[in-house]
């Protein structure tokens, strides 16, 4: 029975990795990204790769180059349930586009907030955080203050 199974790579190895398994006719899988004209691996140093446990031969796979070892949690090797590679390969365009538009703005941006309360004022881009938020610096009462906000309520000068 065919599962999908989580490698670890090399550091800045996962296309090295990706070729060498696949030239052993292992089928492998890599979600990446183009990104200002950079290909970059939506999961750096992970592969996902799906094996029959009953009919291959497991044992090249650790020594093949740019493969660093399995993932494991204790002497289970991380298996990746078929619905998760397949929300993944459904979702990777909208991943892209996502990680397309956190490159957007870089900490000590000037942006300008949009709406609300603070409409029109200008701030410093800190950080992004989780779920489309980004931490920003606003000058409040003579001191600056960091302030939560929506990604879209912002926008660069």
């Amino acid at each position: 029975m065919k599962n999908w199974y989580l490698i670890q790579t090399k550091p800045k190895q996962e296309a090295v990795a990706q070729q060498n398994l696949s030239d052993q006719n292992f089928t492998v899988f890599c979600p990446k990204a183009v990104i200002k004209g950079k290909t970059v691996s939506l999961f750096p140093r992970y592969l996902f790769i799906e094996l029959d446990d009953k009919s291959q031969n497991w044992t090249p796979i650790r020594s093949t180059r740019g493969v660093a070892n399995f993932v494991r949690f204790g002497l289970t090797f991380a298996k990746v349930p078929s619905q998760i590679i397949n929300m993944i390969k459904i979702q990777q365009q909208q991943t892209i586009e996502k990680m397309i538009n956190i490159c957007s703005h870089q900490q000590g941006d000037t942006v300008e907030i949009q709406t609300g309360a603070f409409k029109g004022q200008k701030a410093i881009f800190q950080n992004y955080n989780s779920s489309d938020r980004i931490t920003i610096l606003l000058k409040i009462i003579g001191q600056q203050q960091e302030v939560l906000l929506s990604e879209n309520e912002v926008v660069a000068i």
